[in-house]
Parts: structure tokens; sequence; C-alpha cells
């Protein structure tokens, strides 16, 4: 018995338009939250966010990438394929376990958060308390829900989850801002609402995934013997979630003490829009992982290696661009957006430097995860664990002196870092990447991206600074489609794949 793989391009573009919509959500929900919930409200919703991000690099403990993998590799291998079941309860157990466990910890911290950790001025402490209570539910809610994607994107279902996915980012937004506008505009109304929202989309996605795997002969049961096959990718893994935690959070977690809860506002509200953008990769890297495991397993060299180079070269162009005009442009654009001068003020360098240090760390996603694929965490966790002894010294310097703006910086210089050094691991630890750096380096990453930074930078030195906004916001468009196109043909795959295109549309227009 063996199960079908789905189309990969089929799966890409559902991860587009699913993320697209919940980028659409999110933009438009956004400005109405700040609105609402006045910018020290939004502050403890990026407090939220930098919970939550803790808890799943921190807490995870390699599992939602574990369950991910072993799904795709046992799906790959038909004496495998009984076993699923098994295999997702006997994770499952250990996931909601964590998730109490979290849950509790954080509702009975609430009054030391509230006194001693959140700097608010207009909100009172009662209130802070209260709501970190109601994170604790939520987060106890949410908690599993990585786990059941993660099952999901290992069997391929992409198109089912993205669904999943766009219904709650709509129910989520579109509930909270009824009731912040409605009823009551408190951040409690708004915490109350996520708990609700996250309770019923755990079950549904629970409920799918189960339906989604492999018939088995027996009901599913809790296997410990499961375990032992993987413990030395789900130990790396773990390992790697533990220090991942000091660098994706540290910045976040230190900012939220030493920082008002305005300004923290500002912060998170950067940070929010980076974190729309860094899921431009990954609904990329989703569906790839899982056919990267598969093809590792099956020993496919050629056609990994020939994957290898389309997914770099589709990762430049869809990211390249998109960054370029937003360090460019971010001032204008996010005014715009939030019809507020003083928080694009505050929030456009940040968003500047914290989009640079994102798209730098894209570039290298692709070698990551075949790495990851091929099961060499231990990559992960020594990287990880370097780049704390660099990071934090330098970013708790530069925050004290330039608070977020310091912050954001010392991403930069840390995925730079990345881009220079882990590459050429990668390429000489796997043989069937060996003899590729150069093309990588060139074909797949430098030349799109020195044309991007061309073209775009010609479009800004032409724009005029005193445009109407319908005029800016013409010429922006106008100037990331010249970004794509300037992407698109300097990238020898994607040129490929973009002329076929044409070609089959020219056939079905003059048969």
């Amino acid at each position: 018995m063996s199960v079908q793989k789905p189309s990969l391009k089929y799966n890409i573009a559902a991860n587009f338009a699913g993320q697209g919509w919940s980028f659409i959500v999110g933009m438009v929900a956004i400005p109405l939250y700040v609105k609402y919930l006045g910018i020290e409200g939004y502050g403890l919703v990026g407090f939220y966010m930098t919970l939550q991000a803790t808890f799943n690099s921190f807490l995870d403990f390699g599992l939602s990438v574990t369950i991910n993998r072993e799904l795709a590799r046992y799906t790959a291998l038909p004496d495998k394929i009984g076993q699923t079941r098994d295999l997702v309860r006997t994770m499952e157990v250990g996931y909601w376990v964590i998730g109490l466990v979290i849950g509790i910890g954080l509702s009975l911290s609430a009054p030391l958060i509230a006194d001693h950790w959140i700097q608010a001025e207009n909100i009172p402490a009662s209130t802070i308390k209260n709501v970190v209570v109601i994170m604790g539910v939520v987060t106890f809610a949410q908690w599993p829900l990585t786990f059941y994607q993660g099952g999901l994107l290992g069997l391929q279902k992409m198109v089912l989850l993205n669904g999943i996915n766009v219904v709650f980012a709509t129910l989520r937004a579109i509930g909270a801002i009824i009731l912040l506008r409605l009823f009551s505009p408190a951040v409690v109304i708004f915490f109350l609402w996520q708990a609700v929202i996250s309770i019923f989309q755990v079950g549904v996605t629970a409920f799918l995934l189960w339906q989604s795997l492999p018939p088995s002969d027996h009901l599913p049961v809790f296997r410990i013997s499961l375990l032992k096959d993987l413990w030395r990718f789900l130990a790396g893994m773990s390992a790697t979630s533990f220090v991942t935690f000091f660098l994706e959070q540290a910045d976040k977690i230190i900012l939220s003490k030493i920082l008002s809860l305005e300004l923290f506002g500002y912060y998170s509200l950067a940070t929010t829009l980076n974190s729309q953008f860094q899921l431009i990769a990954a609904q990329i890297i989703r569906p790839l992982f899982p056919r990267f495991s598969a093809l590792v397993a099956g020993n496919a060299s050629g056609e990994l290696r020939t994957l290898y180079h389309k997914s770099c070269q589709l990762i430049s162009v869809a990211i390249l661009p998109l960054a370029t005009i937003i360090v460019l442009f971010s001032p204008r654009l996010i005014q715009i957006w939030t019809q507020d001068l003083t928080t694009a003020t505050m929030t456009a360098p940040i968003v500047a430097l914290l989009f640079i240090s994102t798209a730098l760390i894209n570039l290298i996603d692709v070698p990551y995860f075949v790495a990851v694929a091929y099961g060499w965490t231990s990559l992960g966790f020594f990287q990880q664990l370097i780049s704390v002894f660099v990071f934090i010294p330098l970013m708790l310097v530069l925050t004290f002196y330039f608070g977020g703006v310091g912050a954001a910086f010392t991403r930069v210089v840390l995925s730079i870092g990345y881009l220079v050094f882990i590459p050429p691991l990668i390429h000489r630890k796997f043989s069937v990447l060996r003899g590729e750096l150069r093309s990588w380096y060139g074909s797949d990453v430098g030349f799109p991206l020195f044309m991007v930074f061309i073209v775009a930078g010609i479009g800004y030195w032409l724009t005029p600074g005193n445009l109407q906004t319908f005029q800016f916001l013409s010429a922006v468009a106008v100037i990331t489609l010249a970004a794509f196109v300037a992407a698109v043909l300097s990238a020898k795959e994607m040129r490929s794949w973009a002329f076929e295109q044409l070609d089959i549309l020219h056939k079905r227009a003059y048969p």
C-alpha cells in the first residue's frame, strides 16, 4: 500500500492562496486593533504573540517538525504506513501534557507579570492580570495546534490545512473587530474571543488530521517504542528549539521589560509586519520539507538536486523583490496603512531592518531543511548555540542605546553571518550538494539579488517625494512588478518556467 503524492506546485499554490487571504485579513484587522485597543492594548497583544513564539521555540521539543518529517517518511515507506496512527497518538499525548503545564504556569504567573514585568501607563494592573490568565487558557487551547498542523503538512494536505487556516483567521479577526466595536473596546474581550476561536480551531484541525491518516487494522495506541527509532532526531530538534528560543525571542522579551508598553507596542507592530513577510518563504518550505524527506528516504539524489536549485531560486524570486520594496518605501507605506505619522516614524526603521534580516535568513532555508531531511539536526543546534553567545551581548548593548532599532540591527548582523558560513557547511556535508555551492551563491541567490536591487533602486531614485497617495501606490506597484520580472529573468530555472507558461498561454490563444 502506498500514498499518492500530491502535486508540489498545487500545494505551493494552495499555501500562497491561503496565506494571501490571511495576510489581507491581517492587514485590514491590525490597524483596527490599534484603533480600538490603543497602542498599549496592542502592546499586550504583542506580548502574547511573544509568549506564544517563545513557547513554540523553547518547549516544542521538536515535536511538530518531527511529526512532519516522520509522517512524510512513513507514507513513502509501505511497511510503515500502518503505524502512522500509533505514532500520532503517542506524540499527541505528550503535546497535550506540555500545553496543560504551560497554560497553568502562565495563568499562575499573572500577578508577577502584571506587577513587575509589563510597564503600562494607562491599563490597570488588575486588567493585565485578567488578560494574562486568559492568555494561559488560550495557550493551552492553542498549544497542540502546531502539532496537528505539522501532521497535515507531513501528509502533504496543504489544501485542507490552508482551508482551515483561512476560515479561522477570518473568524478570529472579524469576531474580534465586531466585539470591540459593538460591545466594548476592552483588551479582555479581545482575548476571550481568541480563547473561543482557539478551542474550535484545534478541535477541527485534530479531527481532520485523524480523518486524513492512512487506515490501520487496529485502534491507535500509545507506543513508546515508536520513539526509539527517532530519538536522535527528536533530541537534536529539541536542543535546537531550546537555543532558538534565545535567538528568536530574546529581543522581544528584553524590550517588553525595558521599554514602556507604548514603545513596545510600536516594536510589536513592526515584528507583526515582519512575521507576515516570514510566512512567504514558509509557504514554499512547508510542502518542500516533506518532499525532501521522502526523496531522502527513497535515495533519489538526482531528483533532490534538481528540486533543490528550483526551490532556492523560487525563494529568491518570492522574497527579494518584496523585501527590497519595503526597505525602500516603508515610511510612506506604513503611514498610508496606519493613517498615523507617529506610528510610521517609530516603526519604519525597525521594519526595514527586520525585513533585511528575514530575507537573508530565508535564502538559506532550503539548504537548511535539506540538511534536516537528512537528519543533520546538530547543525541547527550548534549554529544557534554559537549565535547566542554573539547575539545576546551585542543585542543588549545596542538595545540599551538604540531601543528597538538596535535590536533589529543585531538581527541583520546575525543574518549576514548565517549567509556566509552555513551554506558552505551544508554543501560540503552531503554528496548530493557537493560542487553546487558556487551555483547556489551565484545563480540561485546572488544574481537575482543584484538585479532586484538595481531595478528597485532605480525606481526609488526616479519616484518623486511629493506624489499623492494613489500616484505613490501606483508607482510602487509598477516598481514592484519590475523587480519581480527582473528576479524571474535572472533566475535560470524560474526563467525557463516562465517562458514555458507563456508558451502554453500562446498555444491556447492561437491553437
